[in-house]
């Protein structure tokens, strides 16, 4: 069930109203069967994975707190993680290691048959186990206590706004707010609503755009060249940001018109100076979580230069390969982790200080802004060709033709399309720009009832007049991951 469908407005219309008008003792048990009905609604073999998570994750999570002898906490706390991330593993990477097992053998003339097993991935697995290692790791260590009620533990880990692409919530951020008794704000309700309509706007007036001139070019690479990938990439660019912030937009806009605050995934990650800035602005949960799970227990930076770029280097390693079971990933997170590498390396052969870098003058954190977007663009070419080779061919051909008329004929583009998705770029950068200083969606209380509620209507309307009209919408990317 989409969030941008019809069917889910209706599930939301029912859900928002139930929901407040029910008693606060029976609200826990309400969201708990609207979060089963929204998973259910993409397969109902779903729940049986899910459920899994659950039952192990809080069984070791209670173990670990009954348990007084640390080895034995560390032992229940490790099975408990191996367990948890064993679904995940078979689900998502298990053809894979069969496929790359294979090719190693056949390239060291060993015979070995290719298999694929036939394994439906459920939709949100790699969030809601994230959130699962998390809550059994933070027992552990204390900082937060186990769930001793399996259904609010339930509703945490199948919450129905985050589960499909996050955010990757924690325990001791989210479960508190279920047994917190909720008045309804309707400020609150309002900012979620608008959080709701800017999501949509997002995804279907840009991103859905987008996708029929990306899917062109990268779906058909060998029958492209020159400056048309540069064009497809920039497209791609704007379509993955505003595609996943507009999930997450949508996202913590329905959890808060239901009293339920979530974690803060995107801030203007595209006005990043840094890759280090921009990792700290895009997909914000998953780099916290990668942070505190990952690269802080590989020793973080409390060791040498070389064990701290080390332990940078395999943090985006695996950042990379938890977005999907192909080297075009990786390779797309070893891009970010040397990146980050050399620019650590950078600012200590120059003595380039945080509070140096705040004080920098406005040309030059212009020009590291652009430099980084030049770059994170470029990495994305990556993370969406299908395969190395096709990645390594875009590079090859990138520039090779520098004719933008055939460029535009080449991805089936005529001038109103460059001018509308160029509008469109435009547009959402200087609302990044204005945002990036005020809350625009706050600053919309400002204005007088009758002009909020014409720029509420015309909003819906041409959101709905496009997805009528759009032939080539699409799931949200972050679905498959």
């Amino acid at each position: 069930m989409l969030f941008s469908t019809a069917a889910f407005a209706v599930f939301m219309t029912v859900t928002f109203l139930a929901y407040w008008l029910l008693p606060h003792k029976y609200r826990w048990i309400f969201i708990l069967m609207a979060n089963a009905w929204f998973y259910i609604s993409y397969d109902v073999r779903y729940l049986a994975v899910i459920l899994v998570t659950m039952l192990a994750s809080y069984i070791c999570a209670i173990l670990i707190e009954k348990q007084d002898v640390i080895k034995k906490k560390k032992i229940i706390m490790a099975t408990g993680v191996v367990v948890t991330l064993s679904l995940l593993l078979v689900f998502k990477y298990l053809n894979f290691a069969l496929y790359t097992v294979a090719k190693v053998l056949n390239r060291l003339s060993i015979p070995m048959q290719e298999t694929t097993l036939r394994l439906i991935m459920p939709v949100g697995i790699s969030f809601y186990t994230f959130m699962a290692v998390g809550y059994i790791v933070d027992v552990y260590k204390g900082k937060t206590q186990a769930v001793r009620h399996f259904g609010k533990y339930a509703i945490f880990v199948s919450f129905f706004p985050n589960i499909s692409s996050g955010p990757i919530e924690r325990a001791e951020h989210f479960i508190p707010q279920i047994d917190k008794e909720k008045t309804f704000d309707y400020d609150s309700v309002v900012y979620g609503a608008r959080l709701l309509l800017l999501g949509l706007i997002k995804k279907i007036v840009i991103a859905d755009m987008m996708t029929k001139y990306v899917d062109e070019v990268f779906n058909k690479v060998p029958q492209h060249q020159g400056i048309c990938f540069a064009w497809a990439t920039l497209l791609y660019t704007f379509q993955i940001y505003c595609d996943f912030s507009g999930y997450s937009d949508m996202a913590i806009g329905v959890a808060r018109m239901l009293g339920f605050d979530l974690l803060t995934n995107f801030r203007q990650p595209y006005l990043s100076s840094s890759i280090k800035e921009f990792w700290g602005r895009w997909h914000i949960s998953l780099s916290t979580w990668f942070r505190d799970y990952v690269y802080i227990p590989l020793g973080g930076n409390r060791c040498s230069k070389t064990r701290r770029d080390l332990n940078l280097l395999i943090t985006f390693l695996c950042s990379g390969l938890w977005h999907g079971a192909s080297r075009t990933f990786v390779l797309w997170g070893g891009i970010h982790g040397i990146c980050q590498i050399i620019e650590n390396r950078i600012k200590e052969a120059t003595g380039l200080t945080r509070e140096k870098e705040k004080a920098l003058t406005r040309p030059v954190k212009m020009l590291l802004t652009l430099l980084t977007f030049c770059i994170v663009s470029y990495a994305w070419m990556f993370f969406r060709a299908n395969s190395i080779s096709e990645a390594f061919y875009i590079v090859r051909s990138m520039f090779t033709d520098l004719s933008i008329s055939g460029a535009m004929e080449q991805m089936t583009m005529s001038g109103r399309s460059v001018v509308k998705t160029t509008l469109a770029i435009i547009l959402l950068i200087i609302f990044d720009l204005f945002n990036e200083r005020k809350d625009m969606l706050m600053q919309l209380s400002r204005l007088k009832a009758p002009l909020r509620w014409v720029i509420y209507i015309v909003s819906a309307i041409v959101v709905i007049a496009l997805k009528v009209n759009n032939q080539f919408a699409q799931e949200f990317i972050y679905f498959k991951f």
